[in-house]
């Protein structure tokens, strides 16, 4: 169980640290340098570390791999959505108002970083929800 309450606080911190980041670096450098910011989305690939090394004895039961596996499914869904809207998105405006045939690679990042985000956004939310949902019918019953 605190394995995955880590990852999933870990995650809300490192999404509120790039969004800083970002906002930080905005009124200095401009937005077009500002969106380096999103790079410390990848402190994401240290939580194997954390897995393999702090919580390597912790054991799961199978509520706890549920819970996991239905916040990883949530979160990739509402993260691969969030990418093919914006891609359409923005082929429709720069189809539209510009005449382009394809976007432009300046704002290509906009919605592969936004999917990330989104999609991690929800994997945590929901995982946390899961987890005090169940604690609340653990107390209950």
């Amino acid at each position: 169980m605190y394995r995955n309450l880590f990852t999933a606080w870990y995650c809300l911190g490192v999404l509120v640290l790039c969004l800083a980041a970002f906002l930080i670096l905005l009124p200095f450098i401009g937005a077009y340098q500002a969106r380096a910011g999103f790079g410390l989305l990848g402190l994401l690939g240290l939580l194997p570390i954390f897995w393999f090394t702090v919580f390597r004895k912790e054991k799961s039961d199978e509520r706890d791999v549920s819970f996991l596996q239905r916040s990883l499914l949530i979160g990739f869904s509402n993260g691969f959505a969030t990418i093919f809207v914006l891609n359409a998105l923005l082929a429709f405006v720069y189809q539209i108002r510009f005449g382009f045939d394809s976007i432009p690679m300046s704002v290509f990042w906009l919605p592969s970083t936004g999917g990330l985000a989104v999609g991690v956004l929800a994997f945590s939310v929901m995982l946390l929800l899961f987890y005090f949902k169940g604690e609340d019918a653990d107390k209950e019953g």
